[in-house]
């Protein structure tokens, strides 16, 4: 259901948002407005590190910061040569952190490490109604309709946006492991974490597609690589977290720049390059990778949509221009031929196209002036569908046209069976107009019978 130019939007916005959420690294906590809550839906949230007023670092600590990236970034693109028994972003991050302490603080000087920012010490966790360590017990709002009616609100938008991010990625993983996940359980394991999340104090969450990328890259393809993470994180958080706090923070962002990497369909800018120049010059430099640009346009204006707001809303908007454009194109389908017999007395007009609200007032406007054609009209349903009232209503708007203008016959033949279904369902509000004889077919019985039913013959 989520129309392909949505999805490289999607992945393309997700991309820039990790990306440019790593440059937190050079700004120093504590200052500006670094530690203010970010709301859930926030203008321009995904530039916050250039606007929240906090002071950047110096360049020295800048420089050395960069050198970790750096240093992250080549051990993930040498140590796979060397050997695939250690995933190489780990590898990364452990020979970013040997460099930090063997090297950069023994000639004095130092990045910030996890610890400087916060530590990822911790304790097995209890229910938050009995919790004594943390104050959660007092902390908690009475269980009222009004604490129900304050919360419901950013529980839809939180569940909505987790539900629509898990969903993607889903199918994105799918697609690169050859494999059919099942979204309703994904959905009900999420529902079921969510709630066991907020029962013992925790954060809610979603299936996140840098994870899951970085997951598949290395080597992680099925369910056991997910529940051996989340037993990592808890061993970490109850025992190993001083080796963690000793990790420097730029080497995690050189992870999260590899991520980025992965997460952006950088194919998606060859297309984007293809649909900007004109014909000539896409045949004399042998570029064939164009598509539709209306595509192109709703892939950039899903990934500004994710810039400036979020993802939900990105995906959303994009879903309404994907149904609006393939509405108005449908538009353009809508074909009519016109025949007459021999003898000049009748008329046949055959309707190609699907037949629905897009699609009435160009088909109406394919009809010649009635007063000029022959009195005996058969119109001819040839591949076409009627989709909905709309479609039902300009029959009867034809008949009458043709009726008040002095036709002794008019017959709607070959309607297909869902429009016929569709047409006996409501044929009380069509009395009156001939337009089928009504035949008993079994499609069961009979596999004989085509997807179109005859319903009345050519008189």
């Amino acid at each position: 259901m989520i129309p392909h130019p949505v999805m490289v939007g999607f992945c393309n916005g997700l991309g820039v948002v990790i990306g440019l959420a790593q440059f937190n690294i050079f700004k120093v906590a504590g200052t500006g407005d670094n530690n203010h809550d970010r709301r859930l839906s926030e203008i321009g949230g995904a530039f916050l590190p250039f606007t929240n007023g906090t002071d950047w670092c110096d360049a020295t600590m800048g420089l050395w910061m960069a050198f970790h990236i750096g240093v992250t970034l080549l051990t993930y693109v040498m140590f796979p040569k060397i050997t695939k028994a250690i995933p190489a972003s780990l590898a990364g991050i452990i020979m970013s952190t040997v460099v930090e302490w063997a090297f950069v603080r023994q000639i004095g000087y130092e990045t910030n490490t996890v610890a400087d920012l916060a530590s990822v010490a911790g304790a097995f966790p209890s229910p938050v109604w009995f919790d004594t360590r943390y104050g959660y017990k007092d902390m908690m709002p009475p269980l009222t309709l009004k604490t129900f009616g304050e919360v419901l609100p950013t529980a839809i938008t939180a569940g909505a946006i987790g539900l629509l991010e898990s969903l993607l990625t889903l199918q994105l993983i799918d697609e690169l492991t050859n494999t059919k996940g099942n979204g309703n359980r994904e959905a009900f394991g999420q529902g079921l974490g969510q709630f066991l999340s907020g029962a013992f104090g925790g954060m809610g969450g979603c299936t996140t597609i840098g994870q899951s990328l970085m997951n598949i890259h290395s080597g992680g393809s099925t369910r056991l690589s997910s529940s051996v993470a989340a037993t990592f994180m808890l061993l970490i958080i109850l025992v190993a977290y001083p080796l963690i706090n000793r990790i420097p923070v730029a080497s995690l962002a050189g992870v999260m720049f590899i991520v980025t990497y992965f997460t952006i369909e950088w194919g998606s800018f060859k297309i984007v390059l293809a649909a900007l120049l004109p014909e000539k010059v896409r045949e004399k430099r042998g570029i064939y990778t164009k598509v539709k640009r209306s595509d192109c346009i709703i892939m950039l204006i899903v990934v500004a949509v994710t810039l400036i707001f979020d993802l939900a809303i990105a995906v959303a908007v994009g879903i309404v221009c994907a149904a609006l454009v393939f509405t108005w194109d449908s538009t353009s389908l809508i074909k009519m031929e016109r025949a007459v017999s021999p003898e000049g007395d009748k008329v046949f007009y055959t309707i190609s196209g699907a037949l629905f609200f897009g699609s009435v007032k160009p088909l109406m406007s394919l009809f010649p002036d009635p007063r000029s054609e022959p009195k005996d009209v058969t119109v001819i349903f040839e591949n076409s569908e009627i989709h909905d009232w709309s479609g039902m209503v300009a029959i009867k708007a034809l008949h009458e046209r043709f009726e008040n203008n002095g036709a002794t016959s008019i017959v709607f033949e070959k309607l297909s069976v869902s429009s016929h279904k569709l047409m006996m369902k409501s044929k009380q509000l069509w009395e009156g107009i001939n337009y089928y004889h009504e035949e008993k077919m079994d499609v069961a019985a009979d596999p004989e019978i085509t997807s179109h039913m005859h319903v009345e013959s050519r008189r």
